[in-house]
């Protein structure tokens, strides 16, 4: 049926052309935007998917921050412990000099004091951002931690990396000079560590942190525990108290290898020498004890003391060589972190790329067969207005 009234080609065009349009605004945003998706309405469940990854970018990029923080942080840490293994490897050069006859002991003990002076510069310099990993327990300006916690992942988990007191007083070498020696501690038949029984030795500390004032007698308390009882010494400001656990059917050998494993663990360089006893390499003020058969030797006098004072330096070597190692086991995992995370970030990106991303090329074909539509339906269009005027010819 033929109407003026109702032009029903004419309304199919005009659908046909809004339809193309929506079509075109759709495929327009997506060149425009390289997405697919980028609204909610487009594809619910898929931009609600695509909106947590680019959560979890934002997220990796935050760890990949703190990687990178925390390995600068090592990073400074490793060159200065470097700094000071060398400085250390020079000292033991001066103490073996020092053994010489004809040497002026003065002028070595100078030389000592020099190379102590630069283990501290060394270590007090050794701050990024505030962080410094080798004056743990130490007040030292600009420095506001002595520890990093870097984030390794999205969920937040960190590794935490301690630092260590390697100054001069941290490596037990405070005072050091060419009559140095080590005190010892025999035993006897009878030696059987037994619960509260203690071993004590007094060092001299910085405590206040301030170096224009005197060191302090600090007294490390290493007490023997089997866990059935509280520990009997009162720890304060002066007097520091180290737990060693031992077992009820533990020899005496393995408790006192207990004791050695703690005395290292509060810092002193103490072992067993190749007569069974008990040496405590350092400066220690006093070494006091009541465990059951042990006896404390009295300190070398002064003058005899060179071969101990060598034993002492190459203590702190290994004790640095053992923070370096660890300090490059930390920087080799960040490295490995810091490598995994990129990769992680790239697969995810990839992911969100082919959940969203818009294939420019199909777009480009759909664009062009969009305008081609959107001509002819707009020529349909032309043609059923002009119905109308056709009819008009039926009344002349």
């Amino acid at each position: 049926m033929s109407s003026v009234n109702t032009n029903a080609a004419a309304m199919a065009a005009i659908r046909s052309l809004n339809n193309i349009g929506k079509d075109m605004g759709k495929t327009q945003q997506r060149i425009e935007t390289n997405l697919r998706i980028s609204k909610a309405d487009d594809d619910p469940a898929v931009f609600a998917i695509s909106q947590n990854m680019r959560a979890d970018l934002n997220g990796m990029t935050a760890v990949k921050d703190s990687l990178k923080f925390g390995k600068s942080a090592l990073t400074v840490a490793r060159d200065a412990a470097t700094q000071i293994s060398d400085e250390l490897g020079r000292l033991k050069q001066t103490m073996t000099q020092g053994q010489q006859q004809g040497l002026d002991a003065e002028q070595i003990n100078n030389q000592i004091t020099n190379a102590l002076q630069n283990i501290d510069a060394f270590a007090n310099s050794a701050t990024f951002n505030g962080v410094n990993l080798l004056v743990n327990g130490l007040t030292v300006d600009g420095v506001t931690n002595t520890s990093v916690d870097i984030v390794r992942d999205i969920q937040g988990s960190v590794t935490s990396v301690q630092g260590t007191d390697s100054t001069s007083a941290g490596l037990d070498l405070t005072g050091l000079s060419v009559t140095s020696a080590a005190r010892t501690v025999t035993f006897d038949d009878t030696l059987a560590p037994a619960n509260g029984e203690v071993l004590t030795v007094t060092v001299q500390r910085d405590l206040d942190g301030d170096p224009t004032t005197a060191l302090e007698d600090v007294d490390l308390v290493f007490e023997f525990s089997d866990g059935t009882a509280a520990l009997g010494t009162t720890p304060d400001p002066n007097v520091r108290v180290f737990d060693v656990q031992f077992e009820a059917t533990d020899s005496p050998l393995t408790r006192v290898t207990a004791l050695i494993t703690r005395m290292k663990e509060a810092g002193l360089d103490a072992g067993l020498n190749n007569e069974g006893e008990l040496f405590i390499r350092g400066n220690s003020e006093d070494v006091t004890t009541d465990i059951t058969g042990a006896t404390v030797e009295a300190a070398p006098a002064a003058g005899t003391g060179q071969d101990e004072a060598i034993a002492l330096v190459e203590g702190a070597i290994d004790l640095m060589g053992t923070r370096l190692a660890n300090l490059g086991a930390n920087i080799r995992q960040v490295d490995g972190l810091t490598t995994f995370t990129t990769q992680l970030n790239d697969s995810i990106k990839e992911g969100l790329g082919a959940l969203v991303d818009a294939d420019l090329a199909e777009e480009s074909a759909r664009l062009t067969s969009l305008q081609t539509k959107q001509q002819l339906a707009t020529q349909s269009l032309s043609i059923a207005n002009e119905q109308s005027q056709s009819l008009l010819s039926l009344f002349r």
